[in-house]
């Protein structure tokens, strides 16, 4: 896809996103066997269904935390201009 691609948080990313849709699915699918009834049970199936994605935000966040404290990328610096 191009250059700077291969990314090992990227896969990381992919992997939460996943898991957030897998639970979304299966909350459906619990809802619909009539498993999942009460509107409190919902709200926290719901809760749970986001929390990877933000375990995403945290892995990125941390990540380039990481990068900007060891010097690897500093702020304006290392960005291309897209045009």
């Amino acid at each position: 896809m191009g250059e700077g691609t291969n990314s090992p948080i990227l896969g990381a990313l992919l992997a939460c996103v996943a898991a957030s849709i897998a639970l979304v699915v299966l909350g459906f699918w619990l809802r619909r066997t009539g498993r999942l009834t009460t509107r409190r049970a919902a709200l926290l199936w719901a809760i749970l269904s986001i929390v990877p994605l933000f375990g995403a935000g945290a892995l990125m966040f941390g990540k380039h935390s990481v990068q900007m404290a060891s010097g690897e990328h500093k702020s304006g610096k290392d960005s291309s201009p897209v045009y």
